[in-house]
């Protein structure tokens, strides 16, 4: 593999700068990359979840033929995503996911089957077993088994490993090396989205209730997971809270409150804390100016506007995003480099940005690497 090209700033000086709202050598950027390497490399996606040192191997390899970027995953990370013994939105032990390799083909991508109306895997009356029992007893083994446990120390020292490779060998953060799942998410996702809409109205109480009862412990279980990978970066995950799902009141009084705990605990406990925010926050984006300045950043993608996020936040909180995932699949370099250079001209100024977007299995290399290079060449600060 070619050598990556010496800049004047590591890759975690240049984040940690920009993370602080000041101006590094250039905009960092950071294409959010998980199973690409099974299109372009010797790699399954069975492989990129159950075999640390091979997915490692294939993530460094695209981190190498992209020309080198800022933020990485560590292999074998996915294996301590689905095969989370703690509750959480993407754990097998919960949730009904496909993966390669079992109910899936070597190469197919992983999938979640949200339960029916009829069915779910949290009866409306578990709110009242939560608030007595707490949430483990919903575990089941259909997707995972105690084998799959048994392997979470062996991989999840391999993944120590890994971490500390891009930190110290690459100098380049690591993507997500455990995360915290808010009450309401997981309530939204185990009720089932339509079930748990309809609970907002007709049980908020119990709702609340439950969150107060959960939360503490949750905090702890994703520090458990950082502390499994040997990492500094912990992911809060939000969807379903934004404008495209519930009103500001009921974001106000559900999600808000048990959000700003988790996120303001991490960050005190010395953490590197990604708010991974998808579909539209643009009308409560202000809330997050009640968060610790200079100590985070918020991921959007192309629902949130980007331009209104710098205007409200740039003094307080880095932004990252927002180009479309569609534009690396189905785009040219061209449109990636226009619209690169769009949000640099808008959002760099005073630091405070990160340049990136989740890249769709299938994009194009030529595409991910036109945003790359725009950063590389178009986003340096001008000293």
């Amino acid at each position: 593999m070619e050598p990556i090209k010496e800049e004047p700033m590591t890759s975690v000086e240049r984040v940690l700068t920009a993370m602080a709202l000041k101006e590094p050598d250039r905009v960092p950027v950071w294409p959010l990359i998980d199973y690409l390497p099974v299109s372009y490399y010797d790699v399954t996606a069975q492989e990129m979840i159950e075999d640390p040192d091979k997915s490692q191997e294939a993530y460094e390899w695209i981190y190498h033929k992209l020309g080198g970027y800022d933020i990485a995953m560590a292999g074998g990370g996915m294996y301590m995503m689905h095969v989370n013994p703690f509750p959480d939105i993407f754990s097998m032990f919960y949730l009904d996911w496909r993966l390669p390799g079992r109910m899936l083909g070597q190469k197919e991508f992983p999938q979640l089957v949200e339960q029916s109306l009829d069915d779910p895997f949290m009866k409306a009356s578990d709110y009242d077993k939560i608030i007595d029992e707490g949430f483990l007893w919903l575990a089941n083994f259909k997707r995972a088994g105690i084998k799959d446990m048994a392997k979470l120390g062996k991989i999840g020292a391999k993944v120590a490993e890994n971490t500390e490779r891009w930190w110290n060998y690459f100098q380049v953060p690591t993507f997500s090396d455990g995360g915290g799942a808010i009450p309401f998410e997981l309530f939204s996702v185990f009720r089932g989205s339509t079930n748990f809409m309809k609970d907002i109205y007709r049980y908020p109480d119990k709702i609340i209730e439950a969150s107060d009862f959960l939360i503490d412990n949750l905090i702890l279980m994703g520090e458990y997971g950082a502390s499994m990978s040997g990492g500094k970066t912990l992911i809060v995950g939000g969807a379903r809270a934004s404008s495209d799902f519930i009103s500001i009141k009921h974001f106000e009084e559900l999600y808000w409150p048990y959000f700003k705990k988790m996120v303001s605990k991490y960050v005190n406990n010395g953490y590197i804390v990604q708010m991974h925010l998808d579909t539209d926050w643009t009308d409560r984006l202000h809330y997050l100016k009640e968060l610790p300045k200079g100590k985070l950043y918020l991921h959007m993608d192309e629902r949130t506007d980007i331009f209104k996020a710098k205007e409200i936040l740039g003094d307080h909180i880095c932004i990252q995003g927002n180009l479309k995932p569609s534009l690396f699949t189905l785009g040219t370099p061209a449109m990636i480099e226009k619209q690169t250079k769009e949000i640099i001209d808008k959002c760099a100024e005073g630091g405070g940005l990160f340049v990136g977007a989740e890249i769709p299995d299938d994009a194009k290399l030529e595409n991910v690497k036109a945003m790359i290079d725009t950063c590389k060449t178009y986003g340096v600060y001008k000293k």
